[in-house]
């Protein structure tokens, strides 16, 4: 427990000062690297202060894992080792993708490290959007910048950060609901399994899909957040509930966690807030505490929350709630049934029970604030793509599934007991695996592209402008320049007003007569023409758009 807490809290710290430090430095290697360097120093620094401020009696009480704990301890650890050691890995003359989920958003993620190391001005612009503010939770992004400034490869950087944050990962799920939490990430998935054995594709027809695939691996902020967030509540549990109140983690520590929550989701600070203000309503001996806790990292929450949602300045991201009655739903009962199985309803059941007949005090100040977010889920969409709700409902559904177990299932006659598991887990038990075996081998750029472009690219100054096709595999995307437009489904998804630079764009990359004004208002420096240029826009009237003589960058502005 010390150790965990101390690399978060080194984490968190390392993130925090890193914004301010770029700043003044004028970027993460200002000073020939000091400014990263001191970033990760200061991390180091409130790692080893919260090694020595932890209790010594943090694990006390707390029971050895039983025989199948241990057994879903070992599957999340091959997991864990299964989608993170081939998180990107190269194939010949391939860098490949271990599955489709991962394919757009972990090129934009190879994007923003490299962006962010490189970018001399802070709050740093996107880089998917040229002249707009960055709007999206950079936290453990940025960390692996601040690795890459030091010298640590990006995809080295992304393969320690992955495994050490399902380490962490890993602890804290068993901390919080011991070996039917693990079960509740790595198994979810409704009744997917129906759809597999039909010969079909559960991604395609269920929107419940298994979250350790789809979130887990996917959302880098998760790394970070899932850990912090479950000992947050776990501390919340232990000094309110219990015969004895256990103070595990200092409110200094709590609020730093709380605080730096929103640099690495959204979706999570909204339910730690949630949360936490649901277990003081239920706690009434507990909201002094509590009002420390809020007075303490509440404004620092609130600030980073803007930070990333506002991008320093700039117009919030447009569409980002909205009513959407039903969330996904096609308008059938059996939506509900295909995508969430017996999940929903014992949710349902268990909420109502814990009115009916009071239940435990402390499975009310969980379970209620868990479902009334869950159902928020159902009505308010809280981001354009309605599917990000699912962001908000992995926090329900692994904070309520231990209350499923000691609330009701363990109650069930055994033979009902095991049938009940199977109906809630069985799915998603399929569907990892062929997450983990059938879909492998996803080419996501070739490398000899990815190693041209950058020998073109190597004196271009970080900040100038390239107008290129808007795929997510791009070479000059991947590598972290910024671009007039980026990959559709990215602007899209991130709410972003990106609709009359891409007209212009087109205009300007169709040679139209006015394409050297367009490229003028869009404010470019350089046309990068390649392969997926000529596929994008084959009728080009630009002067090279002809010539066969592979990937060439043209000057059509002033270098910055």
């Amino acid at each position: 427990m010390k150790g965990i807490v101390a690399i978060l809290s080194g984490v968190a710290v390392s993130v925090a000062t890193a914004i301010p430090l770029a700043y003044l430095g004028k970027g993460l290697e200002g000073y020939h690297g000091g400014i990263a360097i001191a970033a990760l120093a200061l991390g180091f620094c409130a790692a080893v202060l919260a090694w020595q401020v932890m209790p010594a009696d943090s694990q006390e009480g707390v029971r050895p894992p039983s025989f199948w704990e241990w057994v879903l301890i070992g599957i999340f650890a091959c997991a864990s080792a299964r989608v993170f050691f081939w998180l990107i890995y190269a194939d010949g003359d391939s860098w490949k993708i271990l599955s489709p989920n991962n394919l757009g958003d972990l090129s934009l993620h190879l994007a923003f490290i490299q962006w962010m190391e490189a970018t001399h001005h802070w709050w740093p612009a996107s880089p998917i959007l040229a002249g707009d503010p960055l709007r999206y939770p950079p936290g453990s992004d940025l960390f692996n910048s601040l690795l890459l400034a030091v010298g640590v490869p990006v995809v080295q950087g992304l393969l320690w950060c992955a495994l050490g944050g399902a380490v962490l990962t890993g602890y804290a799920l068993w901390r919080w609901g011991r070996g039917i939490a693990l079960a509740s990430l790595l198994f979810s998935g409704g009744l997917a399994v129906r759809v597999l054995l039909q010969g079909g594709n559960p991604d395609e027809v269920c929107e419940w899909k298994n979250l350790f695939l789809t979130l887990f691996v996917t959302q880098r902020g998760f790394l970070f957040v899932l850990p912090a967030g479950l000992l947050l509540l776990c501390a919340w549990r232990d000094e309110n509930f219990g015969k004895e109140r256990r103070f595990i983690l200092p409110l200094p520590i709590q609020a730093l966690l709380l605080a730096v929550t929103p640099l690495f989701s959204i979706h999570a600070a909204l339910y730690l807030g949630v949360a936490m203000v649901g277990v003081a309503l239920a706690v009434p001996e507990g909201r002094v505490r509590f009002a420390k806790l809020a007075l303490m990292s509440w404004p620092l929450m609130a600030f980073f929350g803007w930070l990333v949602t506002s991008g320093a300045g700039g117009p919030s991201a447009i569409h980002s709630l909205g009513w959407k009655p039903g969330w996904m739903s096609d308008g059938t009962v059996m939506f509900w049934f295909r995508t969430f199985g017996i999940s929903l309803p014992l949710g349902v059941l268990l909420t109502i029970l814990l009115f009916r007949r009071g239940g435990s005090r402390e499975a009310r100040a969980f379970v209620w604030p868990a479902a009334f977010v869950f159902m928020s889920c159902m009505f308010i969409r809280f981001a354009p793509w309605e599917w990000d709700n699912t962001k908000l409902m992995l926090w329900s559904w692994i904070v309520m599934i231990p209350y499923f177990w000691s609330e009701l299932i363990v109650g069930f006659p055994f033979a009902v007991r095991v049938v009940t598991l199977l109906l809630l887990f069985g799915s998603g038990a399929v569907t990892l695996k062929a997450g983990l075996d059938g879909r492998n081998g996803y080419e996501l750029i070739k490398r000899d592209a990815l190693n041209e472009t950058a020998w073109i690219l190597k004196d271009i100054p970080p900040e100038a402008v390239i107008a290129c096709a808007p795929e997510y595999n791009h070479p000059v995307i991947v590598l972290g320049h910024p671009v007039v437009c980026g990959y559709e489904g990215h602007l899209w998804s991130h709410g972003l007003d990106y609709q009359p630079r891409l007209a212009k764009l087109n205009d300007m990359m169709n040679g139209e007569s006015d394409w050297r004004q367009k490229a003028a208002e869009l404010g470019v420096n350089f046309i990068y023409w390649g392969p997926l240029e000529s596929a994008k826009w084959p009728d080009s009237k630009l002067p090279w758009a002809k010539e066969n003589t592979g990937p060439s960058l043209h000057q059509v502005g002033s270098q910055k």
